[in-house]
């Protein structure tokens, strides 16, 4: 009972450190909120998310889903067995983006979505996009070695320059310095990700005896495919409603509805923290009972926290983003609607992240698919009818299925009642009480 009590206080401290670190986050991420939304129009702001939405699209796509595989190994074998086949598959991996990702962009240079973007954004996507698959690489090998202190270190960093950046774009409004200082900040995080990784301040972990093995490229990548359909699955999911908007409606409108989304994501403070810290440990559990224990207890907690959040963020925006932000009122709408999935994709954050730390990341994939199903349905009824608030409807009403379904998969596969995800008991409360004094 006492290592049982450990592991949860380990992963209570991890989970405390890095909920703290994206509270701070949010917090610089709304002074660059404000500075750029009161001085930066809805164009320019369209560009800069366009960078962001299709750089990050290539990389789903187009990383196989690496850093979920760099996790469960490095966790499981650790870095000194899988660290070669980690370089190996990123070297692949980053070829191929960057002829990809420059016969895409090019192909659709002059369609609907890029009608009115510049060149040089367009080659901004391919090198955000290759940027974007080193740094989730280096910062997936500290989460396997549970250097959560050096992990959160990276993203505090980084939002503070991004938050730096946003003062001087305010001042100086341009999409050009907007974009390609943000390309420079996520090299810079690759460099500060790769001395974390070096560095050891105590011993070394050691695997068991039956994992202490060289892991082969072909194991980390078959591993990344069985991961790869559920991510970008979620990835469509998330984003479809991006896409849509970006597509039918003007720059301006898009730029609107990425504030709506952007406010909305906030409510994912704490899943994304607990999701970030319970892969790698239960990755590195032995006992069945001992995962379970940690899922049930991880993904009630998030929940509870969740709603709560939710329910304080639509009040504070219908308060504050009138005032503040007059251009951006257009968002309040839309983030109403969006409200209800951001709370019940929580479980699938904790859930997926939990299966796949079991080693059978293909059971994510029917939650994402059906979410998928839905939201595409679902668009072509609610956009000609309800416009970008549709798209938003569709989108809440996708994430609500994804993650219920994620959940029901989950309460199957573990055979655990479905209740228990719902409601704690008194051993879980005892527990949680406990890790929380240490």
């Amino acid at each position: 009972m006492k290592k049982n009590r450990t592991v949860h206080s380990d992963v209570v401290r991890d989970s405390i450190n890095t909920f703290g670190t994206n509270v701070i986050r949010a917090g610089l991420g709304f002074v660059s909120a404000f500075v750029v939304l009161r001085r930066v129009n809805p164009q320019i702001k369209g560009l800069f998310n366009q960078v962001q939405d299709w750089g990050g699209g290539l990389n789903t796509l187009l990383s196989l889903s690496m850093a979920a595989a760099v996790i469960y190994f490095v966790a499981r074998y650790t870095i000194r067995n899988a660290g070669r086949a980690v370089v190996r598959l990123c070297a692949i991996l980053g070829c191929v983006m960057l002829a990809v990702g420059s016969i895409v962009v090019f192909a659709l240079r002059g369609s609907a979505f890029f009608s009115s973007t510049p060149p040089q954004f367009l080659i901004a996507i391919v090198v955000y996009a290759l940027l974007s698959l080193i740094l989730g690489v280096c910062t997936s090998v500290l989460r396997g070695e549970n250097k959560f202190k050096s992990y959160n270190m990276v993203n505090l960093t980084q939002q503070i320059l991004v938050t730096a950046l946003a003062v001087v774009v305010a001042v100086h409004p341009s999409a050009v310095l907007w974009v390609w200082a943000t390309n420079g900040i996520v090299l810079l995080m690759i460099a500060f990700s790769v001395f974390c990784i070096v560095r050891w301040n105590g011993p070394r972990p050691v695997p068991a005896p039956e994992d202490d093995v060289p892991v082969r490229v072909g194991s980390l990548a078959g591993y990344s495919l069985k991961s790869h359909v559920s991510n970008v699955m979620t990835y469509l999911n998330s984003y479809l409603g991006s896409y849509i908007v970006q597509g039918k409606y003007a720059l301006e409108d898009f730029g609107v509805y990425k504030t709506a989304v952007t406010l909305m994501q906030q409510v994912w403070i704490l899943p994304d923290a607990v999701s970030q810290v319970i892969m790698s440990r239960i990755a590195s559990m032995k006992e069945k009972e001992d995962k379970v224990k940690l899922t049930l207890i991880s993904s009630k907690v998030v929940t509870y926290v969740t709603i709560l959040v939710a329910v304080l963020l639509v009040w504070a925006a219908d308060l504050f983003v009138p005032m503040l932000f007059p251009m951006y009122a257009g968002a309040l709408a839309p983030l109403k609607y969006l409200i209800v999935g951001s709370v019940f994709i929580s479980y699938a954050k904790v859930l997926g992240n939990s299966i796949a730390a079991y080693g059978r990341p293909e059971l994510n994939i029917l939650p994402t698919f059906l979410g998928v199903a839905v939201n595409c349905l679902s668009s072509l009824f609610l956009v000609p009818v309800m416009g970008i608030n549709g798209v938003a409807l569709a989108t809440s009403l996708s994430l609500t299925v994804q993650g219920l379904s994620c959940a029901v998969i989950f309460s199957r596969f573990s055979h655990t009642a479905f209740y228990r995800l719902l409601i704690p008991t008194r051993e879980e409360i005892v527990l949680l009480k406990g890790a929380l004094k240490r």
